[in-house]
Order: structure tokens, then C-alpha cells, then sequence
């Protein structure tokens, strides 16, 4: 689900984390890019606002729709990019947007549960090649999916009852991911048929990058952080993961590697860090500047890590702008730049140098940037 704009003034440190979201491009990315809790605004900040309102009640529910966009065409292996596919024009193209709708349940001042609905469109290409020693590029071809990604429920507690005066606070998120994204989605691959020289035409699942679901249940662990340092400057920590029982999900890859014949079911994380600036007599206008690292790691927290899988990170340089209208709407933009991307070896990878005694390693595509906003209201 999900990845998009965030919260706010924030300290502490998390430790490992994703709720659904992953890594870039053919690194499975999943959701607007921020857990529920974190679209627009800071919870304690405006909650202060409205309540200070002699005739405003404290609002109840939070209604956030959250926007990412990425582009990844760059690949690597490990931290080493494969610079020669983008000579050739053979890369691997990925082009994804991913809208999340939350809505967010206030019980009390401490706690609130929130649902996410996350929404995807994907458009992938790729190239034919014959089977000379050249390997000759024929023709690029494009596989899409889209629809509803596997929905979130996740309760959340302060660690302390927030206050206006309360320098500092943690935020503990604790829900389920369900499978109710379409995990074995197909389309019309092109390949070469080297008996005919001819390019045919074959039903397939897409690759993994762009399936909606992963076809398992998940439990998510989010934490969120801050520490006011005065009115103008705070700190921030978060951390988002989803935790994978599930080894794998039954649908066929088609890749060659035999112990990549089936899709694993990964776990995933988020962890961000940084600092944010309020501007303006109501401090409604706040500017970030942090660091942002995401993906899917090679082996999963519990259960099997076996199956098809790219396990890799992306670690960004993030700035972002969020506005409080005041009158129970924010809005929020987020740009992050990669700094480092490394596609990691997986499982299968080593299995496979095992069994040939031929060393293994994938590759994978990254996006060189990330486009995220958020607007959310209270009511």
C-alpha cells in the first residue's frame, strides 16, 4: 500500500520498518510511500488548533488521500549500475502511480485506528531479443496492471497523551496487511521464437514490480517519533514493517532460474529521519529536510524467504512542504532524489550458484526520484 505526504514535528528512532511499501521500480514499491498515520499534518499540532476553538469540537475522523508517482529505468547490481542497458535501449522501464485512500477513527486523545485502501496503475516495458551472439533488440513491448492493492488496518496508541506542551512523544502502530490485491494478474508478452524467427505472442503473469498484491497476509509494525527542539525546529523518526509469514504464493514467475518458479511473499520497510522548520505566526507552514530508506530485505523476519523476490534498498535525500489551512484541511508535497540504491542478493540467487557452481546475482531498476503528496481533512 502505499507510499505520500507526512506528519510532522517528530524525534525518536525506530528500528527496522515498512508497512507495505517498498523499494523502487522493479524493487517491489507498494502504497503512496507513508503509513496512514503520517498523511499531511501533525496530529498534535492540529488537533491543538482546532480545540483551541471555543466553538469547534475536537474532530473524530481523519480523511487522507495520498498520491506517488515514480519512473525506474536505471539498473544495478548490488550498488554497481548496469550503465550499458541504458546504451543499448534494452532497460527495463517501469512507470507506477499509487493513490491511497485513509480514513482514520480518533477513540480518545491517545489512541485512533486507521484503514487504508491503496489503488494502483502500472505500466512496465521491456525489450525482445533474437537469440544471435549479438543479441539484437526486435521490439519493446508493455504489460500493465491495476486496481485495489491489499487494504491496512492498523491501531495506533501515543506513548503519552499529547498535549500543545509535550516536547516529545512516540507514536505505536500495530495492524494487519490483507491479501485483497490481485497477486496473479497477466498479459501479453512478446517473445522470439528461434525454430520460426518469428516474435510470438504469450499469456503470462506480469512480473512481481507491478502485481497489486503479494498474495499474504502480513502483520505491520509503524512507529513515529519527534522531539520540538522550540516552536520553529523538531525532529523526526519513523519507521514502518510488514512482517510475512507466508513463504510463497503459488503463482508462476515463468522465470528460467528453477528456484524463482513461484512469487515470494517478502516482507518490506520504511525508515525515515530528519528535521522540520515552521514558518509563520501560527506555524502553519512547515518545511522538511530528511533522509528516506526503503525495500525489501533478503530475508524475511519469519518464515521461509524461498521463491522469486528482489531484495534491495533505496536510500534518499527527501524534502517536503506541508500546510495547515487551519480549518481542519493540510496538504503536503514530498520530492526525494536517490543517493544509493543497491539490489541485494536474494535467496534464490544463491541457490541457483549453489546448484551450477556459476555465480548468480540479479539485477533490478530504480527510480532516480520520487514524487509524493498528500491532502487530508479532519472532521
Amino acid at each position: 500500500m502505499y507510499c505520500k505526504a507526512r506528519i510532522f514535528l517528530c524525534t525518536a528512532v525506530l528500528l527496522a520498518g515498512v508497512g507495505q511499501s517498498l523499494a523502487q521500480g522493479c524493487v517491489v514499491a507498494r502504497g503512496a510511500g507513508m503509513s496512514a498515520a503520517q498523511f499531511g499534518s501533525s496530529p498534535v499540532e492540529h488537533r491543538s488548533k482546532i480545540t483551541s476553538r471555543k466553538d469547534t469540537s475536537p474532530p473524530r475522523f481523519d480523511l487522507a488521500l495520498g498520491y506517488r508517482s515514480l519512473h525506474s529505468d536505471r539498473h544495478f547490481v548490488g550498488t554497481e549500475e548496469q550503465k550499458e542497458r541504458q546504451h543499448e535501449g534494452s532497460q527495463v522501464i517501469n512507470n507506477s502511480s499509487f493513490l491511497d485512500l485513509s480514513l482514520s477513527y480518533r477513540l480518545s486523545d491517545r489512541y485512533f485506528v486507521s484503514l487504508g485502501l491503496p489503488f494502483v496503475d502500472h505500466d512496465r516495458s521491456q525489450v525482445v531479443r533474437d537469440n544471435t551472439p549479438q543479441r539484437n533488440i526486435l521490439e519493446r513491448f508493455h504489460t500493465q496492471s491495476s486496481g485495489l492493492g491489499d487494504v491496512r488496518l492498523t491501531g495506533y496508541m501515543w506513548a503519552w497523551r499529547p498535549t500543545p506542551e509535550r516536547r516529545s512523544n512516540l507514536l505505536i502502530g500495530l495492524g494487519v496487511d490483507a491479501p485483497t490485491g490481485d497477486d496473479d494478474v497477466r498479459d501479453d508478452f512478446k517473445a522470439y521464437n528461434a525454430a520460426t524467427g518469428q516474435i510470438v505472442t504469450r499469456r503470462q503473469t506480469v512480473d512481481q514490480s507491478i502485481q497489486p498484491g503479494d498474495g499474504g497476509w502480513g502483520a505491520i509494525v509503524d512507529l513515529y517519533g519527534y522531539h520540538r527542539f522550540s516552536s520553529l525546529v523538531s525532529l523526526y523518526a519513523s519507521g514502518l514493517y510488514t512482517v510475512t509469514p507466508e513463504e510463497t504464493s503459488g503463482v508462476p514467475t515463468y522465470r528460467s532460474n528453477p528456484f524463482e518458479s513461484e512469487m515470494s511473499i517478502a516482507d518490506s520497510y520504511l525508515l525515515r529521519l530528519g528535521t522540520d522548520l515552521s514558518f509563520g505566526e501560527s506555524r502553519a507552514f512547515v518545511l522538511s529536510l530528511g533522509g528516506r530508506m526503503e525495500g525489501v530485505p533478503v530475508h524475511d523476519l519469519m518464515g521461509g524467504s524461498n521463491g522469486f523476490r528482489r531484495p534491495g534498498y533505496s536510500v534518499s535525500v527527501e524534502l517536503g512542504a506541508t500546510y495547515d489551512f487551519r480549518n481542519g484541511i493540510s496538504a503536503g508535497v514530498y520530492y526525494d532524489s536517490a543517493i544509493q540504491r543497491n539490489r541485494e542478493r536474494s535467496v534464490a540467487d544463491r541457490q541457483l550458484t549453489d546448484a551450477s557452481g556459476v555465480y548468480r546475482h540479479g539485477d533490478a531498476a530504480f527510480a532516480d526520484d520520487l514524487l509524493m503528496a498528500s491532502v487530508k481533512m479532519q472532521f
